[in-house]
């Protein structure tokens, strides 16, 4: 019996990992879950479409999320200018100095699933619309002095990115990267690393902007915890060359960080609009 059974599993390749089993990141964000105060985690809920799904049930799950916001046909049409589905929410639980966020996008793109076998082309597509700023990786000096160990280095990684967010805040952040590939769907998956926070070379922080007299005042550093978001790009069985691409984030926001204004739902659909279009061009354009 057992040359039969390795024989059967040489002639037929093996199947792909599960993305919880690939990516520790993506895993620790759905259980634990995202650390967003001193003693609060977010779990984050797993993908809306799951690996595997027929034809009927791809359809099923995405009129779920459209609703009656669009025709299943208008969602999913070719175009880089079709309309996405952007919901804005308060997570539970979450520390009161600085409530849990989610935002949650999804859309539909078009392209050669095939191309995420190009690791510079997946690297490329997950960095579509991050925006301007500075940012470096962690090399595994870095890393060792820090007695962190990658076992993948590559699908896995740390790094350093300083950027301006809605113009009123500063952000300085060492995050922590992995992706992972099944027959279906691609997993990207990032989180502010808690063990940064006070880093004396790469922490976790923020800065207040401002205007004064028509220049930009940036305020004192405050250290900030809780930010992660996982990305997930499934082939559709129809229409032909379509993937559906879903983004979770949660992030907590400081008390300081908008000053009682809602600046989340007047101005993040616009800029979200903006990294959408840009991820159609990039899935278009290809390897």
């Amino acid at each position: 019996m057992l040359p039969l059974v390795l024989s059967a599993a040489l002639a037929a390749p093996a199947q792909p990992p599960s993305h919880d089993a690939a990516n520790a990141v993506y895993k620790g964000l759905l259980d634990p879950g995202l650390v967003v105060g001193p003693t609060q985690r977010v779990k984050f809920a797993p993908p809306v479409m799951a690996d595997g799904l027929s034809a009927a049930q791809q359809k099923a799950v995405i009129e779920k999320v459209i609703g009656t916001d669009y025709p299943f046909a208008e969602f999913t049409r070719q175009s880089v200018v079709a309309p996405q589905v952007v919901r804005i929410g308060d997570a539970r639980p979450s520390d009161p100095a600085a409530p849990a966020r989610t935002v949650d996008v999804y859309f539909v793109a078009y392209g050669d699933f095939a191309a995420t076998d190009d690791e510079k082309f997946l690297d490329r597509l997950t960095r579509t619309g991050q925006g301007t700023g500075t940012g470096r990786s962690l090399s595994p000096a870095d890393l060792e002095k820090r007695k962190i160990i990658i076992p993948d280095p590559k699908r896995e990684g740390f790094g350093l990115a300083e950027f301006d967010f809605l113009e009123k805040v500063r952000l300085k952040l060492t995050g922590h990267a992995a992706w992972s590939k099944t027959a279906d769907s691609v997993a990207a998956a990032a989180e502010v690393d808690p063990r940064f926070t006070t880093d004396a070379e790469f922490p976790n922080q923020w800065k207040s902007l401002s205007k004064e007299g028509g220049a930009q005042k940036v305020g004192p550093a405050t250290p900030y915890g809780g930010a992660g978001m996982y990305l997930k790009m499934t082939r559709l069985h129809e229409p032909a060359g379509a993937i559906f691409v879903e983004q979770h984030v949660v992030f907590a926001e400081p008390a300081g960080w908008f000053a009682g204004a809602n600046l989340l739902r007047s101005k993040l659909p616009a800029a979200v609009q903006i990294n959408v279009r840009a991820m159609r061009r990039e899935w278009l354009k290809g390897r």
